[in-house]
């Protein structure tokens, strides 16, 4: 038999969702590894790949190094993707240098050098040079045959080529690099896997992000209203990227969002008790904060339920002890343990989290509308005073858990506002 009209518009509607989830999600990732592998460009994907290393054996810094997750992923799985990842800057540092031979790239080069520098330029910059570095050697040695035999050798190191043909100067130069570098442009290296892999590790988890953002706001607002937020969160996501360093927090947030639901389907004990301790080996802090919310929700004077919150509350706490004296005793932090005194003195950690907050404190006083948020908000005031005190306030990817809490609650209040206005 045939589809229904309705089957198929419902259909529709799916790969709608879907393909909207997958090209925001490649988006965010994109602007997310120019702003993360791009930075300092060579150096930033060395020290990526040597701290992944160290995070594997074990033995990198504290407090990446206990959110192990992400780093396993990466190494067994993510990193013998296919998925190779796009970088203005490493694609043109890669064809200056020599790296890419093809001849199209070495022809577009000297029509880019010949049409910002033409070779009278460059030319003439030699003789200027030459003729600068002659009267100053005749200056300090006062002797005119030391000046020219200087001069001589100072032409012997190959200085002219550079000027008149950087680029044939910089393939010769690249040859001589370490591997360490040279391994950065190599698309079969380690180091080139590991880097694309973070990125596709960070793809797939936006994309399971989304598709668990979608079904949460379904249970509060319209189904086009959850379909259109999925745009404004992919915003504060991109966001987020802006002051990065941990790699776990695309996959703490998708567990976070998990557990919300979770909380909120009121689905048996145990199936939060296995999330939170998942979750440890992701982000403590977020373990936390799960169980405080499921005990907020649940709240009883009935001791059984009192027990059960009890051990969600004081897992994350002792796991805390666990992965730092214990299984990876030897991990240092690289920051200092309160963050007060540089968020008091830092401006931007005050107008960045304002900007990131201002939409939903609009509607800030809807919390009261809904039982589920009317008994849970209160977690929200630890959770950021914690952010304040111990994290780097300027980094607004520590509040994507609460933007994603409270994201349902902005969009009732822009529906209610909007279903009032127009006619």
């Amino acid at each position: 038999m045939g589809k229904t009209v309705g089957e198929l518009h419902v259909n529709r509607k799916t790969l709608l969702v879907l393909l909207t989830i997958v090209v925001l999600s490649y988006i965010v990732t994109s602007v997310g590894f120019w702003m993360v592998e791009d930075t300092f460009s060579i150096a930033g994907r060395i020290f990526l790949y040597h701290t992944h290393r160290k995070l594997i054996e074990g033995v990198g810094p504290a407090p990446n190094q206990y959110r192990y997750v992400p780093y396993p992923l990466v190494e067994y799985f993510f990193k013998h993707s296919p998925i190779r990842w796009y970088s203005n800057t490493y694609v043109k540092l890669k064809q200056w240098l020599g790296f890419d031979a093809r001849e199209i790239v070495k022809k577009n080069n000297r029509l880019s050098l010949d049409a910002h520098v033409p070779l009278e330029e460059r030319e003439k910059m030699l003789t200027d040079i030459e003729n600068f570095l002659r009267e100053k050697l005749l200056q300090i040695t006062k002797n005119s045959l030391i000046s020219n035999a200087i001069l001589t050798v100072l032409n012997n190191l190959g200085w002219r080529e550079l000027v008149r043909d950087p680029f044939q100067a910089l393939e010769q130069i690249s040859k001589e690099l370490p591997s360490e570098i040279t391994d950065v442009f190599d698309n079969d290296s380690d180091l080139t896997k590991v880097v694309n892999g973070y990125a596709t590790m960070r793809f797939t988890f936006t994309i399971f992000l989304l598709l668990i953002i979608y079904t949460w706001m379904k249970f509060f607002v319209r189904e086009f209203t959850a379909y259109v937020s999925l745009f404004a969160y992919s915003i504060f996501l991109a966001f987020g990227y802006g002051d990065f360093a941990q790699q776990e927090f695309i996959v703490s947030l998708f567990f976070f969002v998990a557990g919300l639901i979770l909380i909120y389907r009121r689905k048996p004990w145990w199936t939060m008790l296995l999330l939170v301790i998942g979750q440890c080996f992701v982000r403590t802090d977020h373990a936390l904060f799960t169980a405080v919310i499921y005990s907020l929700f649940n709240l009883s004077r009935e001791k059984k339920k009192l027990l059960q919150q009890g051990v969600l509350v004081v897992i994350p706490v002792l796991m805390t002890f666990v992965l730092s004296k214990v299984l990876f005793p030897k991990s240092e932090y690289y920051t200092s343990a309160a963050m007060i005194v540089e968020n008091v003195q830092d401006p931007w950690a005050l107008v960045y989290p304002l900007f990131f907050f201002a939409l939903p404190l609009f509607f800030v006083r809807n919390i009261e509308d809904n039982d589920f948020f009317r008994k849970t908000w209160l977690w929200m005031i630890p959770f950021i005073t914690m952010n304040f005190v111990m994290g780097c306030a300027r980094e607004v990817r520590l509040y994507l858990p609460i933007m994603a809490y409270i994201f349902p609650v902005f969009w009732l209040g822009a529906e209610s506002l909007y279903n009032r206005t127009e006619k």
